[in-house]
């Protein structure tokens, strides 16, 4: 079968792996689209994750086989499957946190990934995917819960504002899960123009270009100079992580959804005196998982814009991994296409 895999930092390549036989309580699924994710950019620009490992965590197909001690699913089921996959028995697990298992293993990471012709997974992992949704949907729930986790976390009601930095997948997908709780005032902003376009068709109060505006500066023109009650962090880069906290009025929150592998300054005695909480976020927990596909159903329409732009394993190159990292990128989500997808 074929498969992409990171080489080394910016070396990818798709490759001929064996396909995997279904294990007891797996099962193979046939892969119809694979999303390509921050943390796999970061991987590409950096090596984060192992070399030689088949990447992809946001995926969507078809069961192609089970392994015995597999119950409730069945070949040609349309699913999808949490990118964590958590041991359910150490205390985090045991305490409804198995978003931080300690023992996690992570498709794409720690085991092979989703960017390929087939993928092998515990059973306990999956969520089926009804009949009525586009299985390019499916492969959102991934992202989409990323950015539920976080919310739940913030504790963001309505009458509150926000602040969104990063317009890709996990932040427009915040924006939307924002705006379906009731959040009028959310402001966003990112490098790239097209993001921010479809930020505005998504509902945001304003959208700025941080080439040429400055965030902080015309958030506290719109606030009166409070600054917003909740600033949600999507990038993952030092100078984003560190400004942060000057965009929220005194006790406001920022939740950190971006990972950055570098050490980041912050500034402490203006955290403290203004009493600014910090949150970090990170990937979600399978009940969350299970309610963003439910959300999704109910959403697509508005989430329609991240599921536009494809292309086909077979096609993959250094190229399109290079281009999404840039500003000038028309895609906010780019999804692989694999096995003929448009046959089901």
């Amino acid at each position: 079968m074929l498969a992409a895999v990171l080489n080394g930092p910016e070396d990818l390549q798709v490759v001929e792996k064996s396909k995997p036989e279904p294990q007891e309580n797996e099962v193979v699924i046939k892969v119809k689209y694979c999303g390509i994710c921050g943390s796999d950019l970061h991987a590409y620009q950096s090596g984060l994750f192992p070399f030689g490992m088949t990447i992809g965590h946001e995926y969507s197909g078809l069961i192609e086989a089970v392994g015995t001690g597999v119950r409730g699913f069945s070949a040609g089921q349309k699913v999808t499957g949490t990118a964590s996959i958590a041991c359910r028995s150490c205390n985090s697990c045991m305490t409804g946190k198995d978003n931080i298992c300690e023992a996690m293993n992570v498709v794409g990471v720690t085991r092979e990934g989703a960017m390929a012709e087939y993928l092998s997974v515990p059973h306990e992992s999956l969520v089926p995917i009804p009949d009525n949704l586009p299985l390019e949907f499916g492969a959102l729930t991934e992202p989409y819960s990323v950015a539920l986790h976080g919310i739940n976390l913030s504790g963001i009601k309505p009458g509150h504002t926000a602040a969104i930095i990063g317009a890709g997948a996990i932040g427009l997908c915040l924006l939307a899960e924002l705006k379906r709780r009731g959040i009028e005032q959310v402001y966003i902003t990112d490098l790239n123009a097209g993001r921010l376009k479809t930020a505005l068709k998504m509902e945001a109060t304003a959208a700025f270009n941080a080439k040429n505006e400055d965030f902080e500066k015309e958030l506290n023109r719109l606030t009166s100079g409070a600054g917003v009650d909740y600033v949600f962090e999507c990038v993952g880069v030092p100078a984003t992580m560190r400004d942060a906290p000057g965009l929220v009025r005194q006790g406001g929150t920022v939740v950190y959804l971006g990972i950055c592998e570098i050490p980041v300054e912050l500034f402490f005695l203006g955290l403290v005196t203004r009493e600014i909480q910090l949150r970090t976020s990170y990937g979600a927990t399978a009940d969350e998982f299970k309610e963003a596909l439910k959300i999704i159903i109910s959403e697509s329409r508005r989430l329609k814009p991240l599921v536009e732009h494809m292309i086909s394993l077979e096609n993959l190159h250094v190229e399109a991994f290079t281009a999404l990292m840039g500003d000038d990128c028309a895609a906010i989500k780019l999804l692989v296409k694999i096995n003929n997808p448009e046959e089901v």
